[in-house]
């Protein structure tokens, strides 16, 4: 990649994270690990990132989540990382559409009910939906305990009929996620490296 490309993917990334010029090498040390032990590389992390992190940071999910997220999905799907960073984008849009009712498909209560059906709350004690990063590492703890119908319509009940496959390949790999969420969370240093 050029200079001038991978300072357009970190500054989206540090700008969607609002992440401050002390902060900024931590961020990069972020993605430089996760690359350097998954199937994703470092330019596909930062293109992926830099289209959905804005929507990821409004949504709850924080740095080392959706880096997980990003390495985990373009691993086991190998699709394009900006195709997969849209796609999240879509997700977390349709999940903040749900709680405004703007969703003509879903309305914040049907989408709660069949959570809840599933045995998951996407709304905390008073009502607000929950932190979308928070609730996607509670069902990818429990994916194993959920029969293969039920997987399938939660991965569509989070993401819908379009995106429900990505879904559905970071948590049939649960593991790569939790191995790669780590390493980004014990990354400090690594672009030095």
């Amino acid at each position: 990649q050029s200079a001038q490309q991978v300072s357009e993917q970190l500054t989206a990334v540090w700008n969607g994270y609002k992440v401050s010029a002390a902060e900024a090498e931590l961020y990069v040390d972020k993605l430089s690990a996760v690359a350097a032990t998954t199937a994703a590389d470092l330019e596909e992390l930062s293109t992926g990132m830099s289209k959905v992190a804005s929507a990821a940071n409004i949504m709850g999910v924080d740095i080392d989540q959706l880096n997980a997220q990003l390495a985990t999905i373009v691993s086991v799907t190998r699709e394009a990382p900006e195709s997969i960073g849209t796609a999240l984008k879509t997700v977390y849009a349709r999940m903040s559409d749900i709680e405004a009712g703007l969703d003509a498909e879903t309305t914040l209560g049907e989408y709660t009910a069949q959570m809840k059906a599933l045995g998951f709350n996407a709304i905390d004690a008073t009502g607000k939906l929950r932190d979308q990063g928070d609730v996607i590492e509670e069902i990818g703890n429990n994916w194993n305990k959920l029969s293969r119908n039920q997987q399938v319509s939660l991965a569509q009940v989070i993401a819908g009929t379009r995106q429900y496959s990505r879904m559905m390949a970071l948590f049939d790999n649960w593991d790569m996620y939790q191995q790669a969420k780590s390493t980004s969370e014990g990354s400090a240093g690594a672009l030095q490296k």
